[in-house]
């Protein structure tokens, strides 16, 4: 591609090093330029994985010496997002950041307004949209064969006995941890992706491990304009991880039991641009009912994972005008319903929006 775009990484910890360095550097077109990070061991990593890049201290320092990089991917802690997404747009230059784009809908509406008013593009890293899962649900959902669409169930469930002690795991609000947030900004996009608009809440969060931590265990049951509800559940002590989804309809349902390998992949160092990036060996499963009363079940390769596709998009939508790889709008939708589920968690009420979330 004859023009390349420079970028500026900011943090070079789990979301940098595993998942933006190597899909930036798979995606033709994007040149990192730099690095933030002021930790010994990382800046050895940035230097073995990226030789070119120049390494900096602070966001401060690279904003103002890499005059030629017009992109700035936030890839630090969640308490950094908003002011580091507010100083890179206000030096006049386009966003990246990892979910969650912020603490609230307050905070991702002024960075929408400084992103309008500097002539900025501002994009959120939801690159769970492009999980092989999902897109076979998305997918099996256009045949209609699952008839009126009535429960969607989605986890994210692990098991971590001892807690790492890493700043997600913080009770501090400042903090933005816990997996209402961490897990829920993914769980919740693609419930409003799967199944649209939101009028109300419930959920629980809850820390089971340390009394003085943040939440390790949630619930989120979202109702759906259309009647449909979503049933969402995050957790780090959680012993058995399944099913993934399940999509249940009024003539059946599929079930995933395993989810997405793209995350497994980058952490053990596959390049995300090979051939076979994305093709997994498990299945769906799909039951569905007859008139006759019968049942029949049948098993589906899932889609291909298309994790290297946000970035593509990211940088079509700067140089060419092409749309977004996630809506802004779609982004603060998601966090209005986080706000929501943070507020019926801690008064134990159901919450009533006072009108619909969705999407575009």
């Amino acid at each position: 591609m004859s023009q390349e775009i420079g970028v500026i990484l900011l943090g070079y910890g789990l979301a940098g090093k595993v998942f933006h360095g190597p899909l930036i550097k798979a995606t033709d077109g994007l040149r990192i330029d730099a690095v933030v990070t002021n930790n010994a061991e990382r800046i050895e990593q940035v230097r073995q994985d990226f030789p070119r890049a120049k390494i900096y201290p602070t966001t401060d320092a690279a904003l103002s010496e890499c005059t030629d990089s017009s992109v700035v991917v936030v890839a630090n802690a969640n308490r950094a997002h908003v002011t580091d997404a507010t100083k890179a747009m206000n030096s006049g230059r386009h966003v990246v950041v990892d979910k969650p784009l912020a603490g609230s809908e307050a905070e991702a509406l002024l960075l929408a307004k400084t992103a309008s008013t500097r002539g900025v593009q501002l994009h959120t890293f939801q690159n769970r949209r492009w999980d092989s899962d999902f897109l076979t649900l998305l997918s099996f959902k256009e045949t209609g064969e699952l008839g009126t669409l009535h429960r969607f169930e989605s986890r994210f469930e692990r098991l971590r006995t001892i807690p790492k002690g890493n700043w997600r795991e913080l009770a501090a609000p400042e903090e933005l941890g816990g997996v209402l947030l961490d897990f829920g900004a993914h769980l919740v996009d693609q419930a409003l992706e799967l199944l649209g608009p939101v009028t109300c809440v419930d959920a629980y969060a809850r820390s089971i491990r340390q009394s003085d931590g943040a939440d390790d265990d949630m619930q989120i049951i979202l109702t759906h304009a259309n009647g449909a509800v979503s049933l969402l559940i995050g957790s780090q002590v959680s012993a058995f991880p399944d099913p993934r989804f399940m999509l249940l309809g009024s003539h059946g349902a599929i079930r995933i039991a395993q989810g997405d390998s793209q995350e497994s992949l980058l952490r053990a160092g596959a390049i995300p641009n090979a051939g076979d990036w994305g093709t997994e060996t498990i299945t769906a499963e799909v039951s569905i009912g007859h008139a006759d009363g019968t049942m029949s079940s049948r098993h589906l390769p899932l889609s291909r994972g298309l994790w290297p596709d946000f970035y593509a998009a990211v940088r079509d939508s700067i140089l060419h005008n092409a749309p977004a790889p996630v809506p802004l709008n779609d982004v603060i939708a998601n966090l209005r319903v986080l706000d929501a589920a943070r507020t019926s968690a801690s008064t134990s009420q159901r919450v009533h929006l006072d009108s619909a979330a969705s999407h575009e």
